[in-house]
């Protein structure tokens, strides 16, 4: 099931590096925006790589980045809303017998202690398509790790229906590029049939690859935050300097109009899609585009 139109099955392969190192595969899937189980390629990518071989494993991980655009402008709703949605994914990977294991730093170089502590063989993540600077140099820099370490990355185009680079193909440039929602959707005709949701994971599909021994050993450690204010700031920037700035008392009597998680997400959307006539008369609420910003939007947790 979809929210808004930012999901697809398509996956591209940004890297590859057989690794001779292990005879078992062990796979880490890298979450970043796409906090979800449900029609997520990369997960489902790393997960079947550790099964491939006896005694494979799969890591889930979340690095909190205070630089990362996302945490670095966000405000206190905001931030509410993504410790939501960590606590509820790591809620949902416990109910399939797995976890969420979160760090808090640098990705380039949270990751690769992590990659050495549990052998990693293999890594993925859902690919960046924003173009944003940061985001570019950080996931370029993780992917040369890997290429040194001998780790087989994977990028999986996910944010989108069909990847941004598919729409400028199909537009011919980037030039030609709609920017009229009536344009667009002149080309998104074109691009062909949607592809299936995938189903998320199950507890059958991760019971032959879960490390008892590792879940008892981090019991209680590497857990998701519990409030706003467990969220890292920008590292070089000074606190003063961050903007929205905000603080313990601004995370008080927060009155979300989204709710973070998954599960929040499917609720909301089966009671949406249970009203008949709603849905067969819905149409763009008439306002302005920028009036306000669904932190599903910067977080990305349509299932």
């Amino acid at each position: 099931m979809r929210i808004t139109a930012v999901l697809s099955s398509a996956a591209l392969s940004i890297m590859s590096n057989t690794n001779t190192k292990n005879t078992k595969n062990v796979a880490m899937h890298w979450f970043r925006k796409g906090l979800r189980l449900q029609d997520n390629p990369a997960l489902l990518h790393a997960l079947e790589t550790a099964k491939k071989t006896e005694g494979g494993r799969l890591y889930p991980v979340y690095v909190m980045d205070g630089d990362c655009y996302q945490l670095k402008h966000c405000s206190a709703l905001k931030a509410n809303f993504l410790v939501e949605c960590l606590i509820d994914l790591d809620k949902s990977l416990k109910d399939v017998g797995s976890r969420l294991y979160v760090v808090s730093g640098d990705p380039t170089k949270e990751l690769p202690a992590l990659w050495e502590n549990w052998d990693v063989t293999h890594l993925t993540f859902e690919a960046d398509e924003t173009g944003e600077p940061y985001a570019k140099a950080r996931d370029e820099s993780v992917m040369n790790l890997c290429n040194e370490k001998d780790i087989e990355v994977k990028s999986f185009c996910s944010e989108t229906i069909f990847s941004l680079e598919d729409y400028v193909k199909k537009s011919g440039n980037l030039a030609k590029v709609p920017a009229t929602m009536g344009k667009f959707q002149g080309i998104f005709g074109k691009m062909g049939k949607v592809p299936n949701p995938l189903n998320a994971p199950t507890k059958e599909d991760f019971k032959p690859i879960i490390d008892k021994e590792q879940t008892r050993e981090t019991k209680g450690k590497m857990l998701p935050p519990k409030r706003a204010t467990d969220l890292p700031w920008p590292r070089d920037t000074p606190k003063a300097d961050v903007t929205p700035n905000w603080g313990p008392k601004d995370c008080k009597n927060l009155t979300p109009i989204t709710r973070g998680g998954e599960s929040k997400a499917q609720e909301s959307l089966s009671k949406s899609m249970a009203k008949a006539t709603w849905v067969a008369g819905f149409e763009k609420p008439k306002t302005s585009c920028t009036s306000y910003v669904d932190p599903c939007l910067l977080f990305l947790i349509q299932p």
